[in-house]
């Protein structure tokens, strides 16, 4: 029997490039979103590689829609859980939607916590799995301008390395992935400009290959790496500085 991995955000960008992937590596797919439409495109795409695929429409931004998958995940047996479903917020905390904000910690924290919990028991029981969260390479530092979206994946990246280490030798492996700039969805809906952006295939790609090689942390991109490391180099201060000057003009010009 092929594996099943199941993707939350599958619909576009990073999600769907997920699971055109893991099809042609020989998974068959649960496909988790809002957009029934688009679900419904990506489950063609990947049905042409060879994959089954199960689509599911839901608005994990809603607490009832959490409960439905998590209940439908302890039914079913996953091999691969890719919490990738997320949104941006993008402006000074003081002048961003409330509401909005809110639904981001819900899709970035609370969403993977209670998908990962779900996952966990029957992973461990068969002593194999895996989980991939996907975080950002904003993780690694504060970020001025896109503050809860930065602190919400710093919360993904250091929860998935503690539980990480939590399950060394149960046969699970976790990896965080930290991409930077993708050409996606993500940029238009958040109303920024991305300088440098890469293509979703190009970070799937590098993220399977990690998760494959059981690493941890996996930052996508060269140009990623470098910039994930300027927190050893320069102090909090002129990090976050450094940002607040990168982030403070990022809307399209008109």
């Amino acid at each position: 029997m092929r594996p099943v991995a199941l993707i939350t955000g599958a619909s576009s960008g990073i999600g769907r490039a997920f699971a055109e992937e893991l099809a042609n590596r020989g998974y068959d797919l649960v496909l988790v979103a809002r957009r029934t439409s688009l679900l419904q495109e990506v489950a063609t795409s990947v049905e042409q590689r060879g994959a089954k695929a199960t689509v599911i429409t839901a608005d994990l931004t809603n607490e009832d829609e959490v409960t439905r998958i998590s209940q439908w995940i302890t039914q079913h047996q996953i091999d691969l859980l890719v919490n990738n479903a997320g949104i941006g917020l993008y402006g000074p905390v003081i002048h961003t939607d409330a509401a909005l904000e809110q639904a981001l910690v819900r899709l970035h924290i609370q969403v993977p916590l209670a998908l990962t919990r779900a996952a966990l028991p029957d992973m461990i029981a068969r002593k194999q799995g895996g989980i991939i969260q996907v975080s950002s390479s904003l993780a690694f530092f504060p970020t001025p301008y896109m503050a809860v979206y930065g602190a919400a994946k710093t919360f993904l990246l250091h929860y998935t390395e503690a539980l990480a280490e939590e399950l060394k030798g149960t046969g699970i492996t976790v990896t965080v992935v930290c991409p930077g700039s993708t050409r996606s969805e993500f940029a238009e809906r958040t109303g920024i400009t991305q300088p440098y952006a890469v293509s979703a295939e190009q970070v799937v790609r590098e993220a399977l290959d990690g998760w494959e090689q059981q690493k941890t942390v996996v930052v996508t991109g060269i140009r990623n790496r470098w910039i994930a490391r300027l927190p050893r180099i320069l102090s909090r201060k002129a990090m976050r500085r450094l940002i607040a000057v990168f982030f403070r003009d990022r809307r399209p010009k008109r």
